[in-house]
C-alpha cells in the first residue's frame, strides 16, 4: 500500500510580508539604506516600484566599494524620484572629495522636493553650499557636515539644526543666529570654524537647547580675541564641552536648568583665561544643576583666591564626571565656590 505523503501546513507558503498594506511595507523600506531598498524591486511585480514612495531616502557612499558606481547610482534614483517624491526625510553621505554635478543633484533634489529633514555630509574638502539649499523654506530640521557657508541664510521653519565641521567666511564682523533662524528651538555646532567674525551672537526667541563643541581660539574655531554672546530667554539646557576658556561677553540665560560643562585652560593667556573662566561661571548662575569635567575642576583648582570669591550659584545641583579609571576629590576651595550660595550645599554628586 502507498504511503501517503504528510500534509504540508498551506500558512508556511504564504508570502505574509507582501500581503501587510503598502504604506507599512513602505515603513519598513525606509529604514533600509537605499542599495537595498531599490533591490528589493525584484522580489515580485507589486515589489516594483515599491522603494520609490519610501519617505526616508538614505544615500551612503560606505555603501558601495567604488564612488563612480555610488555616483551613478544616486543619479539613477534621484531621477526616478524626480516628478513624484514623497521623500520627508532625506540622508545623504559621501566619502572623499564630491564633484560638483553630484553636489547639484542632490542639492537640487534637496531644496525643491518638499524635504523636511534634511541630513548631508559633503565630504572631506567643506564645499560652499549653494544659494538654493539656502533659499530652501521647506527645512524643519537640517544637520549638515563638512560645508561651507559663504552667504547668509534664513530658514524660516527650521526648528533644529545641527552643524559639524562647517566654516563660516561670510564678509562681516559679526554674525548672529537669530537674525537667520527667528524659530530655531535646537542648535547643536561641532567643530566649527568661527575665524572670520569678531562677535559670534548665539540667540533666539525660541531656543531650547545649544550644544557647542570643540570651541577654540585658533586653529580653525575662533579668532583672536572674538567675544561670544549668548542669549536666550527659554533655554533649559546648555552644553559646552571639549572646549577652550573663550570670552563669553554676554550669557542671559534665565530658564537654564542644566548646565554641561568641559573645558580647559590654554595657559598662554592664563590671566586672561581665568578672567573668562570666573565671568562664565557667573553667567550661569540661575542654573538648577550641572555637570562639570575633570578638566573644568582642575581649570577652577588653579584659579589663584577662589576661595575669596562669592559662588555665583543660589539653586545649583552639581554632578561630576571623570576617567572611569581616576579618583579625585573635590578641592574644598572649588567645593565652596560652587556651592556654598546653594540651600543645599552637600548636593554635589560623583559619577
Amino acid at each position: 500500500m502507498r504511503k501517503r505523503s504528510p500534509k504540508v501546513c498551506s500558512s508556511e507558503h504564504v508570502d505574509r510580508l507582501s500581503n501587510l498594506p503598502n504604506h507599512i511595507i513602505q515603513h519598513i523600506l525606509s529604514f533600509l539604506d537605499a542599495k537595498y531598498a531599490v533591490q528589493t524591486s525584484v522580489l515580485a511585480k507589486g515589489w516594483r516600484n515599491l522603494w520609490t514612495s519610501v519617505h526616508v531616502l538614505h544615500l551612503n557612499s560606505n555603501s558601495f566599494r567604488r564612488l563612480g558606481r555610488f555616483k551613478k547610482f544616486v543619479v539613477a534614483v534621484l531621477n526616478k524620484l524626480n516628478h513624484n517624491s514623497t521623500v520627508g526625510t532625506f540622508v545623504f553621505s559621501y566619502r572623499g572629495r564630491i564633484d560638483d554635478y553630484l553636489k547639484k543633484r542632490v542639492i537640487y533634489f534637496a531644496s525643491f522636493h518638499g524635504v523636511g529633514h534634511l541630513v548631508l555630509d559633503l565630504g572631506c574638502k567643506r564645499p560652499p553650499v549653494s544659494q538654493a539649499l539656502l533659499n530652501c523654506q521647506t527645512f524643519k530640521t537640517i544637520k549638515l557636515k563638512n560645508a561651507t557657508f559663504t552667504t547668509s541664510f534664513g530658514f524660516s521653519k527650521l526648528t533644529t539644526l545641527h552643524l559639524k565641521h562647517c566654516l563660516f567666511s561670510l564678509v562681516s564682523n559679526c554674525f548672529d543666529f537669530s537674525d537667520c533662524l527667528p524659530n530655531l528651538s535646537s542648535l547643536s555646532l561641532l567643530g566649527c570654524d568661527f575665524t572670520r567674525f569678531k562677535v559670534l551672537k548665539i540667540s533666539g526667541p525660541q531656543l531650547l537647547n545649544v550644544t557647542i563643541r570643540s570651541m577654540w581660539y585658533s586653529y580653525g574655531g575662533l579668532s583672536k580675541g572674538c567675544k561670544v554672546e549668548i542669549s536666550a530667554p527659554k533655554l533649559t539646557f546648555f552644553s559646552y564641552r571639549e572646549s577652550h576658556v573663550v570670552d563669553f561677553s554676554v550669557i542671559n540665560l534665565p530658564s537654564l536648568q542644566h548646565a554641561d560643562v568641559d573645558v580647559f585652560l590654554s595657559y598662554e593667556e592664563e590671566n586672561k583665561d581665568i578672567e573668562c573662566l570666573l565671568k562664565f561661571f557667573q553667567g550661569l548662575y540661575n542654573v538648577q544643576s550641572a555637570t562639570l569635567s575633570y578638566s573644568t575642576i582642575q581649570a577652577l583648582n588653579g584659579v589663584p583666591g577662589l576661595e575669596h570669591q562669592q559662588s555665583p550659584f543660589s539653586r545649583l545641583s552639581l554632578k561630576l564626571t571623570h576617567p572611569s579609571d581616576c579618583s579625585f576629590p573635590i578641592p574644598v576651595k572649588v567645593a565652596k565656590y560652587l556651592c556654598n550660595g546653594s540651600p543645599t550645599p552637600d548636593t554635589i554628586l560623583v559619577k
